[in-house]
């Protein structure tokens, strides 16, 4: 194969890395408000010895919505209303979509790094 073919053929997959990668990032401007971490619903066992939350599990108080998320290296939550809880859901999974999307932005950039002869690691 000459040269010429083989630049055109590298161009032409530029060219289509490009449009794949417009195409997904355009995927960006639908996601609203981002959050990392997750939400839980607790029922929990309360201090009270004789409390009937001791004795049977669907007695336990709650249910509780906590926020967690990890900073610095550690582990922080807040508890939250089951409304806050609700929207909080929403960016976390927000964020995992937009996870999803900056991995398939990454692939699509490390084979646009390789039509243009760049190494990778």
């Amino acid at each position: 194969m000459s040269d010429i073919k083989l630049s055109r053929r590298r161009q032409e997959a530029i060219r289509r890395c490009q449009h794949e990668f417009e195409e997904v990032r355009a995927e960006l401007e639908d996601i609203d408000f981002v959050l990392q971490g997750s939400i839980t619903e607790r029922r929990m066992v309360c201090g009270k010895p004789g409390c009937r939350c001791h004795r049977e599990s669907d007695a336990r108080h709650g249910p509780y919505y906590q926020w967690s998320w990890k900073s610095r290296g550690r582990t922080q939550s807040v508890y939250l209303t089951q409304e806050q809880a609700d929207l909080c859901k929403q960016w976390v999974q927000n964020n995992r979509r937009m996870e999803r999307i900056m991995k398939r932005l990454r692939r699509i950039s490390l084979r646009a790094a390789h039509l243009h002869q760049i190494p990778s690691k």
